[in-house]
C-alpha cells in the first residue's frame, strides 16, 4: 500500500467516524437533548471546521435557543462548506427571516427549491415570504409548487387561495383566480389550522366571484368572532356597498376607522357612500367631509405656506393636474379633449399620474401634456416636493374622495392656487383647496354653504363629453317594433333605492305593457337579483315586467340602449357617464334634480341640450315626464333621431369653447391670488 493510498484510507475512516458522530448528534437533537448534540458537533468542528452537517446542526440549535443571529452565521458557514445541499439553504432562509433579512431569505429559499424541487417546506416558506412582501403573483407560483408535492395539505390550500385573492386585489389577474381560490377553501375552510382566517379568504373569494351577499354573510361571522379585526370589517363595508346596504356600509367604514385611525381610506369611503344614501341630507354630507378634513388633513396643513411663484398677471401659467384616471375612465375620457386644446402660449401643463398602469388613452394624454410625472406609489412628501420643484401655479385635483385619492398632497399646499374639478361632485373639506369648478345648473345659488371651497361656475357646463369610438350608431325606436315602451337604467344598483323603485312602479302602472330594464354589476349576484325582484314587487313592479341584466364590459354596455326607449335617472345620486351615453345613443333621460351636484349632473346635461322639460320639479313631475314620453311615440322617435346631432351642437361637445372657459376660470383664480 502506497503512502497516498494510506492517507486517503485514513481520511475516509475519519470522515465516516465524523458522520457517525453527527448522526448521533442529530438523534439527540430530535430527542430534545440539545446540549449533548451541541457538544458532539462542537467537538467535531475542532477536528474539521468545515463539517457542513455539524455547522448545520449547531445553527439549528442556536435557532431553537432564540439566538437567530448566531444561527444565521453558522448556517451561512454550512452553506459555504456544502453549497449544493438544498436543506442547508432552506435552514439558512428560516434563520434569515428570523433576523429580518427578507431579501437574503428569498435568495436562500429560491436556491433551496432549485436544488431540491420536492422540498415542500421550502416552497411553502418561499410563498409566504412573497405574500408578506406584497408579491401575490410570485406567492401563487410558489404555493402551487407546494401543493404539487402535498395536494391535500390544508395550510398550502389556504395559502394559495389567499394569494390568489390578493392577486386579484393587486389587479394581477382576473375572476378566474377567485374561482380557483373558492374551489380550494369552500368545502374545507373549517378543517384548516386557522378557520377564521380561512373564512375571511372564503369571503374574499366569494366577493371576487361577485357573490357579494354570501361574502357579506361570511364576513359578518368573522367580524362577530373578532370585532377588532380591521380588514374584515372594511371588506364587509365594501360588500354592503355593492349590494346597496349603504347605511350599513357607512357604519362599518366608520367602525373600521375607529379601530384603525391611521386607515384613512375607510373614512374616505364614508364620503363616497354618503352621496348615494337616500336619506342623507346635504348638511350631514357636508359635516362628514369636514370631519374627514379634521381627522386626516388638518395635521398636514402648513402653518404659513410661502411660494416663490412670480406674481405676474400676464405670464404663462403652469397648471398641474393630479389624477389616477388619466386612462380609459370617465374622467380621462372627458379630460383628454380639454388637455389637448389648452392654449400652449398661455398655459404650460403638467400631469401627475397616480396609477401604476396605462392604456391607449393614457398615451394620448401623455402626448398632449407638456410634462408628465408618474407618481403612483410615491410618498405624499415626494409628490409635494416634485410639484414645488415644477413651480406649479394652479394645482387641479381630478379625483376627490374616490379611489387612489391624493388629497393629502393638496392638504400640504404645494401650489399657491388649488382647485377641485371633474372627478368629484362635492366639497373636498380641505381648508387648503381654494376653488371648486362647477356650473350654474349643477350648483345653483345657495350651494356655497355646503362647500369649504369658493365655487367658480363655468358659463354652461362643468365638463364636456367625447363619445368613445366604440359606441354604435343610434337604432330605430324599439317601441315601434315591439309594441311596448321599455324604460331602463344602467346605473350602479347602489343608486336604486326604494324611493326610486316606488316612482318607477308608478310610471309602469300608468304605461300598460311597459317594461323596465336594469343592468348593473351587482346583478351578477343571484341573491341580489332575488332581493331586487322582491323589493320591486313591493313597489308595484311585477316580476314579469322587470328585466335584470348582468354586467357587460363598457364596450358592449351601450348597445343595451338599442333596447331602451326612455332612460330613468336614479336619485339622490344620479347618472354621470351613463346619462351622457344614453343621450348620445338617442335615449332621453328623465331626471329629478336634488340639492347637491351628485343629484344634478343629468339636469345640467339636459339644460345644455335644451331638454328642460325632462327635468322634473318633484316626484309627480318625474312620473308625468316619463309617462308623457311613453304615450307619444312620434316625439320619442323624433328625439331619438335628432339627439346625437343636437348633442354635437351643444356646449357638451364644444371642446374648444370649454377649454377657453376653463382657462378663463384659471385666470380668475390666479388674479384672486395676486389680489
Amino acid at each position: 500500500m502506497g503512502l497516498l493510498d494510506g492517507l486517503l484510507r485514513t481520511f475516509g475512516r475519519r470522515r465516516r467516524a465524523g458522520a457517525k458522530a453527527v448522526a448521533q448528534a442529530v438523534e439527540l437533537f430530535e430527542e430534545g437533548r440539545v446540549d449533548e448534540a451541541e457538544a458532539i458537533c462542537t467537538h467535531r468542528l475542532e477536528r474539521d471546521p468545515r463539517d457542513a452537517q455539524a455547522l448545520n446542526l449547531l445553527g439549528l440549535a442556536a435557532d431553537r435557543r432564540g439566538d437567530h443571529r448566531r444561527a444565521a452565521e453558522l448556517l451561512e458557514a454550512a452553506v459555504a462548506a456544502a453549497p449544493e445541499v438544498g436543506l442547508f439553504r432552506y435552514n439558512l432562509g428560516n434563520a434569515q427571516v428570523a433576523v429580518g433579512r427578507a431579501d437574503d431569505a428569498l435568495a436562500s429559499y429560491s436556491r433551496a427549491v432549485a436544488l431540491e424541487p420536492d422540498r415542500f417546506a421550502a416552497w411553502f416558506n418561499l410563498g409566504q415570504l412573497h405574500a408578506e412582501r406584497g408579491r401575490p403573483a410570485q406567492a401563487v407560483a410558489a404555493f402551487r409548487q407546494a401543493l404539487r408535492i402535498r395536494p391535500a395539505n390544508s395550510e398550502a390550500r389556504l395559502a394559495l387561495a389567499a394569494a390568489l385573492v390578493d392577486s386579484v386585489q393587486a389587479d394581477a389577474t382576473g375572476p378566474a383566480a377567485c374561482a380557483e381560490a373558492l374551489a380550494l377553501v369552500e368545502t374545507c375552510w373549517e378543517q384548516t389550522p386557522d378557520p377564521l382566517r380561512a373564512r375571511f379568504v372564503l369571503a374574499m373569494a366569494l366577493a371576487g366571484c361577485e357573490r357579494w351577499t354570501e361574502a357579506a354573510a361570511n364576513l359578518e361571522a368573522v367580524v362577530a368572532a373578532r370585532p377588532d379585526a380591521v380588514e374584515p370589517r372594511n371588506q364587509l363595508a365594501n360588500c354592503y356597498n355593492r349590494v346597496g346596504r349603504l347605511r350599513d356600509a357607512v357604519h362599518e367604514y366608520r367602525e373600521t376607522f375607529r379601530l384603525a385611525p391611521g386607515f384613512h381610506h375607510a373614512l374616505t369611503s364614508v364620503l363616497g357612500t354618503l352621496n348615494a344614501v337616500a336619506d342623507a341630507t346635504p348638511e350631514e354630507i357636508f359635516e362628514a367631509h369636514r370631519a374627514w378634513a379634521t381627522a386626516v388633513a388638518e395635521p398636514l396643513y402648513p402653518v404659513a405656506p410661502r411660494f416663490a411663484n412670480a406674481r405676474d398677471s400676464a405670464r404663462r401659467l403652469r397648471v398641474g393636474y393630479v389624477s389616477p384616471d388619466l386612462r380609459r375612465h370617465p374622467v380621462g375620457t372627458m379630460f383628454a379633449p380639454v388637455l389637448e386644446r389648452h392654449d400652449a402660449a398661455r398655459f404650460e401643463t403638467f400631469c401627475y399620474y397616480n396609477y401604476p398602469r396605462g392604456d391607449g388613452m393614457t398615451d394620448r394624454m401623455r402626448r398632449a401634456a407638456h410634462h408628465w410625472r408618474d407618481i403612483a406609489g410615491q410618498d405624499d412628501d415626494v409628490v409635494v416636493d416634485a410639484i414645488r420643484a415644477d413651480a406649479i401655479d394652479i394645482l387641479v385635483d381630478l379625483v376627490g374622495h374616490t379611489r387612489h385619492t391624493r388629497l393629502p398632497v393638496f392638504a400640504r399646499k404645494p401650489a399657491p392656487v388649488q382647485a377641485s374639478w371633474l372627478g368629484y361632485f362635492n366639497t373636498t373639506g380641505l381648508a387648503t383647496m381654494d376653488w371648486f369648478v362647477t356650473d350654474p345648473v349643477s350648483s345653483p345659488h345657495g350651494q356655497e354653504r355646503y362647500f369649504v371651497e369658493r365655487l367658480l361656475r363655468l358659463p354652461a357646463t362643468r365638463f364636456c363629453y367625447e363619445p368613445p369610438e366604440f359606441l354604435p350608431a343610434v337604432s330605430t325606436l324599439p317601441a315601434r317594433s315591439r309594441g311596448h315602451v321599455t324604460f331602463g337604467c344602467l346605473n350602479s344598483l347602489a343608486k336604486v333605492n326604494d324611493r326610486v323603485l316606488a316612482l318607477w312602479g308608478r310610471i309602469l302602472a300608468a304605461v300598460p305593457g311597459g317594461r323596465l330594464v336594469l343592468q348593473a354589476s351587482a346583478l351578477n349576484d343571484p341573491c341580489v337579483r332575488e332581493n331586487l325582484r322582491a323589493r320591486a314587487q313591493a313597489c308595484g313592479i311585477a316580476s314579469e315586467r322587470l328585466d335584470l341584466k348582468r354586467f357587460v364590459p363598457v364596450e358592449e354596455a351601450a348597445t343595451s340602449y338599442h333596447d331602451i326607449d326612455v332612460a330613468l335617472d336614479p336619485f339622490p345620486f344620479c347618472g354621470g357617464m351613463t346619462s351622457l351615453d344614453a343621450l348620445w345613443m338617442g335615449v332621453p333621460v328623465v331626471t329629478l334634480p336634488q340639492v347637491m351636484i351628485a343629484g344634478r349632473q343629468t339636469a345640467s346635461m339636459l339644460a345644455n341640450l335644451g331638454l328642460v322639460e325632462l327635468i322634473a320639479a318633484d316626484e309627480t313631475g318625474y312620473v308625468a315626464a316619463a309617462v308623457g314620453l311613453a304615450h307619444d311615440l312620434d316625439r320619442l322617435a323624433a328625439l331619438r333621431a335628432e339627439l346625437r346631432e343636437r348633442f354635437r351642437r351643444s356646449p357638451l361637445a364644444d371642446y374648444d369653447r370649454f377649454a377657453r372657459d376653463l382657462e378663463r376660470a384659471f385666470a380668475t383664480m390666479w388674479q384672486a391670488w395676486l389680489a
